[in-house]
C-alpha cells in the first residue's frame, strides 16, 4: 500500500487502523464536524486522511512540529470542533466547541504566508479528485513508477500531488520523515523508477552530495522558483526534472514535464484555464475553474502554451518607475561562483521610495564591493542591490519557502 521510511504498510494494516477509527466517535461520525489533526505518526495521519475522505468528513492537518498551544490556536481559527494532538492511540481529544454543519466534506489547509498572514483555505474532496484526475492525465507515469515524498504530507504538494496521486495511479508511495541526506540517497537508490518530490533547497543539497553522479530518475520541484544554477546542477544528477505550479485555493494547475528554464511553470492542466500576459508585458496570472476565477497575485506570461512566472506582484520592486523582478537579480547573484544562495527583496523609504536589497550565503567572506561589481557586469544600475548583506543562513518559513516581506521587516532599521 505505502511506505513510511523503512516500514511498509499493507492494505490489511490500513483496514486494521480503520477499525480503530470506527471505535473513536469523533472520527467515526466525522461527516458533520471539523477535525483538526496534529499527530507525529505519518501512518496514522495518512490512513486517517483516507478514512475521512472516504466518509466525506472535513479535516485540517497541522504540521506535527507545531506546539500544542499553537495547534489549538490554528484549530480554533479554522473553526474546528475537535483537535487530536500527539497521537491517536490514547483516544484523547481536545474539544474546541460546536461548529457542526451540513455540507460537503473538505480538506482544510493554510496558505503559505509568503506575502502576508496565512489564510484558511477549504477545498472539497470533489475538487481534489478533479485535480488528481487532471494531474495524472499529463504526467508520463504509470503504476511502475513510485513517488518518493520528501516534503510535508500535511501540505497539498506532498499530500495531494505526492501521496494521493501515487495511490490513484496504482503505485506505492514512499513517505520520508528522516531528512538525513545519506538516508535520503539510500532510499532513492532503493527505488530505481521513481518521481522524487521535494523543495528546491533539499534538491540542491542532495545534488551537491552526488557531484554529478546520477541519483534521480524523475524529480519534481515546486513552491518557489528554483535558481537557474541549482536547476543546472539538478539536471546533471537526474534523468528528467519536472516542475509544477499552483495555489492554495486550486491546488496544482500547471505541470512542466521536462524543465529547461527555471521560470517555466508548464502547461495548464485540463480542468483549468490560465490567463496571463505576454513576454513583453506580463500581467497577473488568473486561474479559471468551473466555479470561480482565482487571482494568484503572481506576474507571468504565456508563450507557446507554457506559463512562465516572473514575480510575485507584492515582491516586484519599483525603482523610480522601473520594475525590478527579484528572480532576475537572484540568478545573477547565484551565477557568481562563490555564492551558494541568494534572496532579493525590497525596502521602502518615504524619501527614497523602494530600493533593492539582497542577502546571500557563501563559504568564504565576500566584501560588498565584490558583489556589487559582479552585479554591474550583468544588471542595469536600477537593478543592482543598494543594500547587500552576507549571512550564515537565509531565514525561511516552516514550509521551506522564503518570505521576502518578512526579511524586509526583520532587517528594517
Amino acid at each position: 500500500m505505502f511506505y513510511v521510511d523503512d516500514h511498509y504498510y499493507t492494505l490489511h494494516d490500513v483496514e486494521k487502523q480503520y477499525e480503530v477509527f470506527n471505535e473513536t466517535p469523533e472520527i467515526r461520525d466525522c461527516q458533520n464536524i471539523r477535525l483538526a489533526v496534529c499527530i507525529k505518526d505519518m501512518f496514522e495521519w495518512i490512513t486517517l486522511c483516507l478514512y475521512i475522505r472516504h466518509k466525506g468528513g472535513t479535516v485540517f492537518p497541522i504540521h506535527p512540529s507545531t506546539p500544542k498551544d499553537g495547534a489549538i490556536q490554528l484549530a480554533k481559527a479554522s473553526s474546528c470542533d475537535v483537535l487530536f494532538y500527539g497521537d491517536l492511540h490514547s483516544h484523547s481529544s481536545i474539544q474546541l466547541g460546536s461548529n457542526r454543519r451540513d455540507g460537503e466534506g473538505a480538506l482544510i489547509q493554510m496558505s503559505s504566508g509568503t506575502t502576508g498572514a496565512p489564510k484558511c483555505i477549504e477545498r472539497t474532496w470533489k475538487s481534489i479528485e478533479e485535480e488528481l484526475t487532471s494531474y495524472l492525465s499529463v504526467l508520463p507515469l504509470d503504476h511502475t513508477t513510485t513517488s518518493i515524498v520528501a516534503c510535508p504530507v500535511t501540505h497539498s504538494y506532498g499530500l495531494i500531488s505526492g501521496v494521493l496521486a501515487c495511490l490513484k495511479r496504482g503505485a506505492e508511495p514512499v513517505v520520508i520523515t528522516n531528512m538525513n541526506p545519506a538516508y535520503l540517497i539510500k532510499k532513492v537508490k532503493e527505488q530505481p523508477h521513481h518521481l522524487f518530490y521535494a523543495a528546491p533547497t533539499l534538491l540542491y543539497m542532495l545534488s551537491r552530495f552526488m557531484r554529478g553522479e546520477r541519483l534521480f530518475h524523475y524529480v519534481m520541484t515546486s513552491g518557489t522558483v528554483i535558481p537557474s544554477t541549482w536547476l543546472e546542477q539538478l539536471q546533471n544528477v537526474s534523468k528528467k526534472v519536472f516542475q509544477q505550479y499552483g495555489c492554495s485555493e486550486a491546488g496544482c494547475v500547471a505541470v512542466h514535464p521536462d524543465l529547461q528554464h527555471a521560470s517555466d511553470m508548464g502547461y495548464a492542466l485540463p480542468h483549468v484555464k490560465i490567463e496571463a500576459g505576454e513576454k513583453e508585458s506580463p500581467t497577473e496570472i488568473l486561474i479559471h475553474t468551473y466555479q470561480k476565477t482565482i487571482s494568484t497575485k503572481d506576474l507571468g506570461y504565456l508563450q507557446a502554451g507554457v506559463l512562465t512566472f516572473v514575480s510575485r506582484i507584492d515582491d516586484t520592486i519599483n525603482v523610480a518607475g522601473l520594475n525590478v523582478y527579484p528572480q532576475e537579480v537572484e540568478n545573477v547573484l547565484m551565477n557568481e561562483p562563490r555564492i551558494i544562495e541568494a534572496v532579493v527583496y525590497k525596502k521602502t523609504n518615504d524619501l527614497s521610495g523602494e530600493r533593492v536589497c539582497a542577502q546571500f550565503t557563501s563559504n568564504e567572506l565576500m566584501v560588498e564591493k565584490e558583489v556589487r561589481d559582479w552585479c554591474s557586469r550583468f544588471l542595469a544600475p536600477h537593478q543592482i542591490p543598494m543594500e547587500i548583506k552576507q549571512v550564515t543562513e537565509i531565514e525561511k518559513l516552516p514550509n521551506g519557502k522564503i518570505s521576502r516581506k518578512k526579511l524586509a521587516e526583520m532587517t528594517a532599521v
